[in-house]
């Protein structure tokens, strides 16, 4: 299917039901391992509470949704990598408030089980998370958010993109074939880290130069 029939918005804070299932997609099983443990409410309900507020990693403000007939199908968050110390210590803040303080000691005590891994350098649009509903896969709707996180990134004035991806993910095949190359392997033997892969790959994709650019090369 063409992505002329898919339309692609900004993700508001009351698409936060779909919103959470998304990126609940997107992180498998890794999600309730970091958000569903030692707090009273589900994974889902973390998610879309973090969905709903401004200015952390997680927040509608950094999702854009992908639309089919009227229906959000999908999602990419993505931001530049040098916002992403700053998000990080929002996200923090905001699982404190929705889950209180042991949940999220609790988390941050999970953090060095990540051991060296980038997830973005400063001059990169990062791809922190893309899902598509699983009945709706196979119809360029993935695709059509790549290329959307291509133009984000030309109007943050950076031309490179990025993205992590668990070793046995089959959308690797995707992201080669929108342009992202392996740069670095991160191995990781926590059972419920990269949905239990055994790590990530750290992907990257150059943008071609604008066009007035080249044309005065």
């Amino acid at each position: 299917m063409s992505d002329a029939f898919i339309q692609i918005r900004p993700a508001l804070s009351t698409d936060a039901p779909l919103g959470a299932t998304l990126i609940h997609l997107s992180m498998g099983e890794e999600a309730d391992w970091v958000f569903g443990r030692g707090n009273h409410k589900s994974t889902g309900a973390v998610l879309a509470g973090l969905f709903q507020r401004k200015g952390n990693r997680l927040s509608h403000e950094l999702c854009s949704v992908a639309e089919l007939d009227g229906r959000v199908v999908g999602a990419l968050v993505a931001c530049p990598g040098r916002r992403l110390g700053r998000l990080n210590l929002r996200t923090g803040l905001h699982l404190l408030q929705v889950v209180g303080l042991a949940a999220t000691v609790r988390l941050v005590r999970y953090l060095p089980m990540y051991g060296n891994l980038v997830e973005a350098a400063a001059d990169e649009f990062y791809v922190t998370n893309l899902a598509v509903l699983p009945e709706m896969q196979g119809r360029g709707i993935g695709a059509a958010l790549l290329s959307h996180a291509d133009a984000l990134a030309r109007s943050n004035r950076l031309l490179k993109c990025s993205l992590l991806v668990t070793f046995d993910n089959p959308a690797r095949r995707l992201y080669e074939r929108s342009g992202y190359q392996i740069v670095h392997s991160y191995k990781i033997e926590h059972p419920m880290i990269a949905h239990g892969s055994g790590g990530f790959h750290r992907m990257v994709k150059v943008l071609p130069p604008p066009a007035e650019i080249v044309g005065h090369a």
